[in-house]
C-alpha cells in the first residue's frame, strides 16, 4: 500500500545536502517576507547559537514545518507551505557564502556552496543540481543573484527598480549580507556550524495535492483544526481523571468550555502565548506545547493551573483586549489607555499587563497610572523601531519587576517604565521627522493618538475607514500653485512626509482629493452632508488661507509639542533643541 503521509524531523544539512530538491508552483503567491521577518529570523539564530556557545550543551533548534508534495523515488519536492522560511534560508546559505569569499575563506565557501546547488559536469552531461527553485517568472532571477557564486554581491550593486519578490530577494539579501560581514570569523564559522548541525524542520510530505491541502489547512486553520490549545487542553484534563476521576475531569471540562467561549477561540489561544511569556520571559522558541509545559510552574497541578492561571488571567485579557475594564472609577481613563495599547501592532505590552492587572484589579487609581506610563513606554518603542528581540527583553524586564515580592503597585519602582533623556531625544527626533514614510507601521497610530489629544474629548470618535492624507502631494503637478510656495523638490521633502502635512481623513475623501491644488483640496474634504470634518486636525487645514513652509514650521512645532507634554519628554539637560 502506497504511503499517504510521511513526516521528518531533519537537520539542515540532512535537507540541504541532496535528499530533496525543492521547487515552488506557480499557483504559489510571490515572496513576502519583510527586512523585519528576515532579521527576526538571522537574530533568533544568533542568538540561539550564542546560548548554545555558552552553555556548552547541544541543544536542536525548530525552525518549524515544511508541508511538500513528494514521492519516495526522486528528490523533487513541490512546496506546498514553507516557501518563504525556505527562500529566505537560502538567501542566509548565500550571504555567508559571500561574506567569507570576501575574506578569501575558502573552506566556507566550499562548505556551504553544496547548501545552495550540486555542481554540474558538462564533461558527463549531467546539469547544475539547484536545491531550490523559486517560482518560474523569478526562478532565473533568483539562480543569477542568490545561488550562482559572485550573485549577491552584483544584487547589492544593481539600481534596476526592483518590485514584488525580487524587491523582497534584494532588502534581505543585503540585510544578510550586512548581518554576516559584521560577524567576525569565529562568530559566523560558528553561526553555520550551528544552522548546519543543530537547526531542524519538520518535513511533512505527501504524494498528491489534495492531501497535502488537507495537512497544509491542519496546521494553519486553528478555528477548525488541532491547535496548541487542544493538545494542552487533552493533556490538563487526561492528568485531572488519571488522578481525580472521571466527573472532576468533567467539571474542569466544562470550566475550560465556558473561559473558551467567552474569549473566543483565537482570543483563547493567543491567552496561552501570553501567558508563557509571562512565565518564559523570553521569545518563543520552540513549540507553544512544550514551551507552555516546561516553563508554566502549575502545569503539573492541572486544576491549579486551570483555576488560578488561566481563569485569572483569562478574566483580565478579556477586558484588556476589549478595552473594557468596569470599576467606580477610573474606568474610562483606563480604556482610553488600553485602546490606544491596542492599536500598536505589536502585543508584546500584553504580558506585563496582564500580570499587573491581576494584581491590581482592585486598585484603579494604580492601574490608571501604569496604563499612563505603558502607553508612553510602548509608543517610544514603536516610533523609534525597537527591534523585536529587545522589546520583549523590555517587557520582560517589566514583568520581573511587577512579580517582586512586596512591590505594593508603586510606579517610581517599576524603573523599566522610565525612559532616559536619551531615549526621550530619540523619541523626539522621530516625532519630528518623516513619519510617513520612515514609520510605516506606526504613522496611522500617531496621527490619530495625535488627533485625539487635539480634540475637546466631547466626541469620541471610531476612527474606521480613515486613511492619511498629505495636504502638500507627495507629486504636485508642474503647473500648480504648491510649486509657488515650494519651489524646489528638496524643499517640498522636508516636509511632505511629517506630522504638520498629515490629516485623517474618511478613505473615500481621500482619493478624490488627488493632487489638487490647496483651495480644490479643502472644498474635497468638506464637501457633502455637512461641513464639518469629525477630525480636529482636518478642520485645521480649512481655516488656512496657504499652506507655506513658515504655516508648517509653526504647525510642526506645535503638533511635537502636544506629543512631547502627553507623553512627558522633557529632559533634565535642557539641550533638546525645539522642533524645526
Amino acid at each position: 500500500m502506497a504511503k499517504t503521509l510521511e513526516a521528518h524531523d531533519k537537520l539542515i544539512r540532512e535537507i540541504f545536502e541532496g535528499s530533496y530538491q525543492f521547487e515552488i508552483p506557480d499557483y504559489q503567491r510571490p515572496y513576502a517576507w519583510t527586512k523585519e521577518q528576515a532579521e527576526e529570523l538571522f537574530d533568533d539564530l544568533v542568538s540561539a547559537m550564542q546560548d548554545t556557545r555558552n552553555s556548552g550543551a547541544t541543544s536542536q533548534y525548530f525552525l518549524g514545518s515544511i508541508v511538500l508534495i513528494k514521492n519516495d523515488r526522486e528528490p523533487r519536492s513541490w512546496v506546498v507551505d514553507g516557501q518563504q522560511r525556505l527562500t529566505t534560508l537560502t538567501i542566509l546559505f548565500s550571504a555567508l557564502r559571500a561574506a567569507w569569499n570576501a575574506e578569501n575563506y575558502h573552506q566556507g565557501v566550499k562548505s556551504v556552496t553544496p547548501f545552495l546547488y550540486e555542481e554540474g559536469d558538462e564533461m558527463l552531461g549531467k546539469a547544475t543540481g539547484y536545491r531550490f527553485t523559486a517560482r518560474e517568472e523569478d526562478a532565473i532571477f533568483f539562480r543569477q543573484y542568490i545561488q550562482e557564486p559572485g550573485g549577491i554581491e552584483k544584487l547589492m550593486l544593481n539600481t534596476d527598480k526592483l518590485d514584488d519578490s525580487r524587491l523582497r530577494y534584494q532588502e534581505n539579501a543585503s540585510l544578510q549580507l550586512a548581518g554576516t560581514k559584521a560577524m567576525s570569523q569565529d562568530e559566523r564559522n560558528a553561526l553555520w556550524k550551528f544552522l548546519a548541525n543543530e537547526c531542524s524542520l519538520v518535513l511533512i510530505s505527501t504524494p498528491d495535492l489534495e492531501a497535502a491541502y488537507r495537512i497544509f489547512s491542519v496546521l494553519n486553520n486553528r478555528g477548525l483544526d488541532l491547535a496548541p490549545i487542544d493538545i494542552i487542553k487533552a493533556d490538563v484534563l487526561g492528568a485531572i481523571r488519571g488522578s481525580r476521576g472521571e466527573d472532576k475531569a468533567r467539571d474542569y471540562s466544562k470550566k475550560w468550555s465556558e473561559i473558551e467561549s467567552q474569549l473566543g477561540r483565537d482570543a483563547f489561544g493567543d491567552l496561552f502565548g501570553h501567558i508563557r511569556t509571562i512565565y518564559a520571559k523570553q521569545k518563543q522558541r520552540t513549540n507553544l506545547v512544550k514551551e507552555f509545559r516546561d516553563s508554566v510552574a502549575e502545569y503539573k497541578k492541572p486544576m491549579d493551573l486551570i483555576d488560578n492561571v488561566i481563569k485569572p488571567y483569562a478574566e483580565v485579557w478579556d477586558f484588556v483586549r476589549d478595552a473594557d475594564f468596569e470599576s467606580t472609577e477610573q474606568a474610562e481613563t483606563i480604556n482610553e489607555y488600553l485602546s490606544w495599547l491596542n492599536r500598536v501592532d505589536f502585543k508584546d505590552w500584553v504580558p506585563p499587563s496582564l500580570v499587573y492587572f491581576k494584581r491590581f484589579r482592585q486598585h484603579p487609581k494604580h492601574l490608571a497610572a501604569f496604563v499612563e506610563s505603558l502607553e508612553r513606554l510602548t509608543f517610544f518603542m514603536l516610533v523609534t523601531k525597537v527591534g523585536i528581540n529587545e522589546r520583549i527583553e523590555t517587557y520582560a524586564d517589566l514583568t520581573k519587576e511587577i512579580e517582586l515580592e512586596g512591590f505594593d503597585g508603586d510606579l517610581t519602582t517599576l524603573k523599566t517604565l522610565d525612559l532616559t533623556n536619551k531615549q526621550k531625544r530619540e523619541f523626539i527626533d522621530a516625532l519630528d521627522g518623516d513619519i510617513y514614510r520612515k514609520l510605516p507601521r506606526a504613522r496611522m497610530a500617531l496621527v490619530l493618538r495625535l488627533e485625539a489629544l487635539v480634540s475637546d474629548g466631547s466626541k469620541m470618535q471610531a476612527f474606521d475607514h480613515v486613511s492619511l492624507e498629505h495636504v502638500l502631494p507627495q507629486t504636485p503637478p508642474a503647473e500648480s500653485s504648491w510649486l509657488n510656495w515650494f519651489p524646489d523638490e528638496e524643499g517640498r521633502d522636508v516636509w511632505t512626509h511629517r506630522l504638520a502635512n498629515l490629516v485623517p481623513l474618511h478613505i473615500r475623501k481621500n482619493p478624490a482629493a488627488s493632487n489638487y491644488d490647496f483651495a480644490n483640496k479643502k472644498d474635497v474634504y468638506f464637501k457633502g452632508k455637512g461641513t464639518a470634518s469629525p477630525f480636529v486636525l482636518t478642520q485645521e487645514v480649512r481655516s488656512e488661507k496657504d499652506w507655506t513652509p513658515a504655516l508648517l514650521t509653526e504647525r510642526q512645532k506645535r503638533l511635537v509639542s502636544v506629543l512631547t507634554e502627553h507623553w512627558n519628554l522633557a529632559v533634565a539637560d535642557n539641550n533638546v533643541p525645539a522642533p524645526q
